[in-house]
């Protein structure tokens, strides 16, 4: 019997994912300014907002793993978000599990919002019916471990049609959350 080296592994040291077929990509602020209510002229088009690390499918209908890096961002005052999304599948859901820092996961179906605290060691069940999306709320990068099946799928499209009726401001070290107009 052969004893193999593990494909993926999640460095506790320096907080990323690594390994075979691992995809990683960028967000900055020019690819998610549509997102916040109003555009923040002083920051650059080109500040790091987070970042995704997750592993490629291996075989048809494969679970994703993945990871999400947020950096302790404020847009004028509203703290930094993910596009956030609706699955594909809505039969389909997924489950965040919170690494570091401090954050909230916000959850809407039709007239039903509400956000639930994520933190180290916290776990979130998320029902493909619901949109969601994440938001750091803390003064330190913000790491958020996700599983889901290939065939939910992303769909931004809805979201950016629709988009999400709350916002979550941080005034010193207390959080506003206020509704669109």
């Amino acid at each position: 019997m052969e004893i193999l080296e593990p494909k993926y592994c999640y460095n506790f040291y320096d907080g990323i994912l690594k390994g075979e077929n691992v995809q990683h990509y960028k967000k900055y602020y020019e690819d998610i300014e549509f997102a916040y209510k109003s555009k923040d002229v002083t920051l650059s088009k080109k500040t790091l907002m987070y970042e995704v690390f997750s592993i490629n499918k291996e075989e048809d209908n494969t679970l994703f793993f993945g990871l999400t890096l947020m950096y302790p961002i404020l847009v004028n005052g509203e703290c930094n978000l993910t596009r956030g999304h609706y699955h594909i599948d809505k039969n389909e859901p997924e489950i965040y599990f919170g690494y570091e820092g401090e954050g909230l996961l916000l959850l809407i179906k039709d007239n039903e919002i509400f956000a639930e605290k994520v933190y180290e060691g916290s776990i979130h069940y998320i029902n493909g019916q619901y949109a969601h999306r994440l938001i750091n709320i803390g003064s330190t990068i913000f790491k958020v471990g996700a599983c889901w099946k290939e065939k939910a799928g992303h769909n931004y499209e809805e979201i950016e049609r629709f988009p999400f009726p709350v916002r979550i401001f941080k005034n010193g070290n207390n959080i506003e959350i206020k509704i669109n107009d």
